[in-house]
């Protein structure tokens, strides 16, 4: 199995979103980047900065893996959907 680093954001988010999702049409293409081109609240409140998928692709959290699972177990929605 891979890492989770290398699923995509829907998996990540335990999304149960539409194929009308911009994310799942892109795959890809970084979600926030994808957010950041729909030009809404995600970009102006740095909401993918702060976000679970944003910090497992890049390597930029503290997280143990623990910690990740239980943070992955409690999102109830994708932020692009």
């Amino acid at each position: 199995m891979s890492s989770k680093s290398e699923w995509p954001c829907w998996e990540i988010m335990g999304c149960k979103g539409t194929e009308k999702c911009p994310a799942r049409k892109n795959p890809n293409k970084p979600c926030w980047e994808i957010a950041n081109e729909l030009d809404d609240y995600r970009n102006m409140f740095n909401v993918c900065q702060d976000c679970i998928v944003y910090m497992l692709k890049n390597g930029s959290t503290i997280l143990s893996e623990k910690e990740i699972r239980s943070i992955m177990e409690k999102k109830v929605s994708c932020a692009l959907a």
